[in-house]
């Protein structure tokens, strides 16, 4: 789940936060997420990030983990397993998980957009394990790739990160999440949806108060399947090398 290094600023907690976002997206849960989950109480933990307005996600989320059995049982993560498996992986209910589906004219996978969130990926040394599997510009590649940036500890890293949630992130993984709230039938993936979005929203203000990054706004109102790529600014090599060692592999 979400990673047990110890919390030393406000920036290291919403990393960790959004370690467990990353893991709610990657897979589909298991006894071991449930059950840690209940240990740290959501709702509690998403307080630090989310004020009273912005907490009834995890309010639901809390409520859709209470919902489930104590301790959890086969049939109720077999249910959860596939509802995951509509959602990111059969397409049953037509979202995709995947930028380039939402930001193409023809919404198919695997296009421009994904080539653009590669290069940001190969300015900092970083490989998708198997893209053909899943590709670059998938929800959960482009949450870690914001992660390993927040990771190495280099206000350079950190603003690259808000303008990467600006350009990338920003711009589609907010649709699929409240489409995924819309039609799911379990309500733990209407609440993973909806959490998403408010803590992303958080995290980026979070980063421009950091960083003094105000958040990109396109010229004209976009929609998402016309919103035009951003590639990452190049900087010098001593700047912004890729050290190996400093982020986890994925």
């Amino acid at each position: 789940m979400a990673r047990t290094a110890s919390v030393e600023t406000p920036l290291d907690a919403a990393r960790q936060a959004l370690a467990l976002i990353i893991r709610l997206h990657d897979r589909e849960p298991d006894k071991a997420l449930v059950d840690g989950l209940r240990e740290i109480s959501p709702a509690a933990f998403f307080s630090l990030f989310l004020d009273k307005e912005d907490l009834q996600p995890a309010l639901e989320f809390e409520e859709a983990l209470a919902a489930l059995p104590a301790p959890v049982d086969e049939a109720s993560l077999d249910r959860l397993a596939a509802e995951y498996a509509d959602i990111y992986l059969t397409h049953a209910y037509r979202i995709s998980p995947n930028g380039s589906v939402w930001l193409t004219d023809d919404h198919l996978e695997r296009q421009e957009p994904m080539f653009q969130v590669r290069e940001w990926y190969d300015h900092y040394g970083i490989k998708v394990p198997n893209w053909r599997i899943r590709s670059d510009d998938h929800i959960v590649h482009e949450l870690q790739f914001v992660e390993t940036l927040l990771s190495l500890g280099r206000e350079s890293a950190t603003q690259d990160a808000a303008r990467f949630l600006d350009r990338h992130v920003l711009v589609w993984v907010p649709h699929f999440c409240r489409l995924m709230a819309e039609r799911s039938k379990e309500p733990f993936q209407k609440s993973v949806g909806l959490l998403t979005v408010a803590f992303l929203d958080v995290l980026r203000d979070m980063l421009e108060e950091l960083t003094g990054e105000t958040r990109w706004e396109p010229e004209e109102p976009l929609h998402p399947y016309s919103l035009p790529g951003a590639r990452p600014e190049q900087k010098p090599a001593e700047q912004e090398a890729f050290v190996p060692g400093v982020a986890e592999s994925w």
